[in-house]
């Protein structure tokens, strides 16, 4: 018998050891803004994409209910005769789950949008990098400034609709501004997804030696660390470095329709379904997830 426990606690103790290690890498994971503020961005648009599924299967059974009792009520009828009946929608187990992720959605963009309010600091921070550090190619320079510009706008206005819409910012001019500056905040941000794909197109037309680690070498050429490099030609750094390229890219295109969307005064205007605005949201908070993963490894 104590060699049988002996030999299931060897079994087990592996398996302990590696959900223990997962669990320290996950605190360190929500202990980072990133990894906190991906995660919340990830649940977010996951519930609201699992909603709009949801709700059309719900409509769907609503749709097939309407109909038979529709077909039961005409059978009954003598001919010429009409009924006009409104039909309370069913409380089902189906209807309970669709308005319990639908609250789940709001409740992690209320979060999300909140958790943006100090996301100025994050801007003045790029700033002062592109200002002590500025890249080599004025290209990248100037898109660079350009997306400093348009996100410290977004954000201000964003922040500003956020605290009045909670009715901290308060009186009739607030409430006019809120919905209006909600939307300009949006163009905004659409504004600053294109600059940051032009950048990404930028660093790749620039063989990656900008912002992803590769450095050029003007006077000799050099081999080690990875880095293979002579004058007038760099060669990436290595795989892993274009991997993030392709997860950052990844990234953009995701946020793209999203800021589209928010960008109509009227979003019933808007070409983006929820359905992909849910799954366009997911991309770049999984793609936040695994670079916050990454870096607290």
């Amino acid at each position: 018998m104590s060699v049988s426990l002996r030999k299931l606690a060897a079994i087990l103790r592996p398996a302990g050891l590696r959900a223990d290690a997962l669990l320290t890498h996950l605190q360190r994971l929500l202990s980072s803004s990133a990894g906190a503020e991906s995660l919340v961005t990830t649940l977010a648009f996951t519930f609201l994409f699992v909603h709009t599924r949801l709700q059309r299967i719900l409509e769907r059974q609503y749709e097939r209910l309407a109909l038979a009792l529709a077909t039961k009520a005409s059978q009954s009828l003598l001919p010429g005769e009409t009924v006009v009946a409104t039909i309370e929608p069913p409380h089902t187990r189906l209807s309970e789950a669709c308005a319990s992720v639908k609250a789940a959605s709001e409740l992690f963009q209320d979060v999300w949008v909140f958790m943006r309010l100090w996301g100025l600091v994050g801007v003045y921070s790029l700033a002062q990098e592109n200002y002590l550090k500025p890249p080599r190619d004025a290209i990248l320079k100037t898109l660079t400034w350009g997306q400093v510009g348009a996100a410290t706008v977004l954000l201000f206005m964003e922040n500003c609709a956020y605290l009045a819409s909670k009715g901290i910012l308060r009186g009739e001019r607030w409430e006019h501004r809120a919905v209006k500056w909600n939307v300009i905040s949006a163009r905004f941000w659409l504004t600053h997804t294109v600059l940051d794909g032009l950048r990404l197109l930028r660093v790749r037309q620039l063989r990656y030696n900008e912002d992803l680690g590769a450095q050029e070498e003007k006077e000799k050429e050099t081999s080690g660390g990875g880095i293979t490099a002579r004058k007038g030609t760099v060669t990436v750094q290595s795989e892993a470095l274009k991997k993030q390229w392709q997860r950052d890219f990844y990234a953009v295109a995701g946020w793209a329709p999203l800021t589209l969307h928010w960008s109509f005064a009227d979003e019933s205007q808007s070409p983006v379904s929820q359905t992909w605005l849910g799954l366009c949201g997911m991309v770049p908070g999984i793609v936040g997830l695994m670079n916050a993963w990454n870096e607290t490894s």
